[in-house]
């Protein structure tokens, strides 16, 4: 009896235990199908936003290079005119419409005249076909910018005669697009011919340099464009109606969107992109809607099928204790397994942070922080090596000091960051001036110095030094405006028994003779 009573309680928790396992079993199931319902849907609807954000990022790159590409070929046709008229104007620009344009307001020839060249600027551009035309400056300056010729694409024609200087978005776009020749965007701003009419307000211009093939400035060509209009069918199109789309500038001004049905407010769900616009970049924004997420969710639906059916397997097949054991046990070796290779993961990251930080020290022992140039201990040792290397082949070399004149009057009147860019700037243009085996240092402050070696004649490092005056010497477009500054330089050969210090010594004082001499100049020690 009595081991009747045990044998019937083993088996009663035999049977409970089973149970027990089976409920288990089904409750990690369903967990994990749930789990996994929720990541796939999360990876449908972040590889559909990926797909959407490419492909519109992608089209309205297109559709801008397209404007772009447009405008160029139109500047360089007026350009290639010997005398510009206004039929010639007419006649280049008379295949552009609103169709294939859309958003387009027109096409303007903008002329720079000074101020005491109005009278005679309006009588030669009259006498081109500019019937009629007056000169209105907008205020007192030393120039003006003037609409000469126009083509309106929307039927409000801009004025010849127009001072543009009353948009100071487009005064600053003329101005980068003649010092760059690239292809320049405004800022976001209302249109002159715009001001007083209903028009949406978030319009930009795309300007182009006029310029002869033997490099003489004639004006630009300005497309103003309408930026709802220029995008609309381009962001409507690839939307597809799931998911929103807003073109902004950076400052937030939008500049075109589109709004079909309820946005989704998932933050993890909005993409970027960032779009180039002639040497200015808006930010592409795209935002899922409920439509997205309906069709996530009907795909979602046959995921939750095939898991039900996995749930009823294996549920049968985890009635019984052995599999439940074995189970558990495979998943300890894998947690074991896992942990393991966390801690050789980890310990791998460490030891490739130490390398990198090492590398990191190495280099800020021997380059400028500034410029990435290098610095005095790198080029002393480049200079010695050097000595040692033509002694042996009987070859030259020389050591050039690089002194900027006029450094501190840039930093005075722009501030210490237009300086720091002028410099960076001073040497990117050494390097493209100079050979890729020259070695370029930055011995601080305003100094530079250049080593080239095995040179064929010493006379090629004269024309090496005329170049680097001529290069830095050229003007700078800064974000405070524009400096000049030049060069007074200083050139030492090497000679037998010199040492590095006695080379430096003879460019350092050559180099002081040519700025005592008047500057942007170059000296050659003795």
């Amino acid at each position: 009896m009595t081991w009747n009573t045990a044998a019937g309680a083993r088996r009663r928790w035999t049977a409970v235990l089973l149970v027990a396992a089976v409920l288990l079993a089904g409750s990690i199931v369903t967990a994990l199908v749930g789990f996994t319902l929720s990541r796939s849907e999360q990876r449908y609807e972040a590889q559909s936003m990926d797909r959407y954000a490419t492909e519109v990022s992608a089209a309205v790159t297109d559709e801008i290079n397209r404007y772009g590409e447009t405008l160029t070929d139109m500047s360089r046709a007026v350009a290639a005119q010997t005398d510009l008229e206004s039929d010639d104007f007419h006649d280049i620009t008379d295949g552009l419409d609103a169709d294939r344009l859309p958003g387009a307001s027109g096409l303007a020839f903008v002329s720079r005249v000074t101020e005491t060249g109005i009278p005679a600027a309006q009588r030669y551009w009259r006498a081109h076909g500019a019937t009629g035309l007056t000169l209105a400056p907008s205020g007192p300056g030393p120039s003006h910018d003037f609409v000469i010729y126009s083509r309106s694409l929307d039927g409000a024609p801009v004025a010849p005669g127009t001072d543009v200087g009353t948009a100071p978005e487009l005064s600053e776009a003329l101005l980068a697009a003649r010092f760059s020749g690239d292809l320049t965007a405004t800022r976001a701003y209302v249109l002159i011919k715009d001001r007083g009419r209903a028009v949406p307000a978030a319009s930009f211009s795309l300007v182009a340099r006029v310029t002869t093939r033997t490099g003489v400035f004639r004006g630009w060509l300005v497309m103003g464009v309408h930026g709802a209009d220029f995008l609309d069918r381009t962001l409507s199109d690839h939307a597809r109606g799931v998911v929103r789309v807003v073109v902004n500038e950076p400052t937030g001004t939008v500049i075109a969107s589109t709004v079909p049905g309820r946005q989704d407010t998932d933050p993890a769900l909005v993409r970027e992109r960032a779009v180039s616009v002639g040497q200015r970049v808006w930010r592409l924004t795209v935002h899922p809607t409920d439509a997205l997420l309906t069709g996530a969710d009907q795909t979602l639906r046959t995921v939750a099928t095939g898991s039900c059916l996995g749930i009823t397997i294996i549920l049968a097949v985890l009635v019984g204790v052995l599999a439940g054991a074995r189970n558990r046990a495979v998943t300890q070796v894998e947690q074991a397994t896992a942990d393991l290779r966390g801690d050789i993961a980890r310990r791998e990251e460490v030891e490739h942070r130490l390398r990198e930080r090492e590398s990191e020290l190495e280099h800020l022992a021997f380059h400028d922080p500034l410029t990435g140039l290098a610095n005095r201990s790198l080029f002393h040792e480049r200079v010695t090596h050097a000595l040692v290397t033509h002694a042996r082949t009987g070859e030259s070399f020389a050591v050039i000091f690089i002194d900027l004149d006029g450094f501190k009057q840039v930093n005075d009147r722009l501030g210490h960051a237009s300086g720091d860019a002028l410099l960076r700037e001073v040497g990117g243009r050494l390097s493209t001036c100079l050979r890729a085996s020259d070695t370029i240092a930055r011995f601080g402050g305003d100094e530079f110095a250049v080593l080239t070696e095995r040179l064929a004649l010493t006379a090629d490092v004269r024309v090496a030094a005329a170049r680097i005056v001529e290069t830095v010497g050229r003007p700078y477009l800064l974000r405070g405006g524009t400096a000049t500054v030049t060069a007074s330089v200083g050139i030492a050969l090497n000679r037998p028994g010199d040492e590095a210090d006695d080379v430096l010594r003879e460019a350092d004082l050559a180099m002081y003779t040519a700025k005592k001499a008047g500057k942007a100049r170059f000296i050659v020690a003795g």
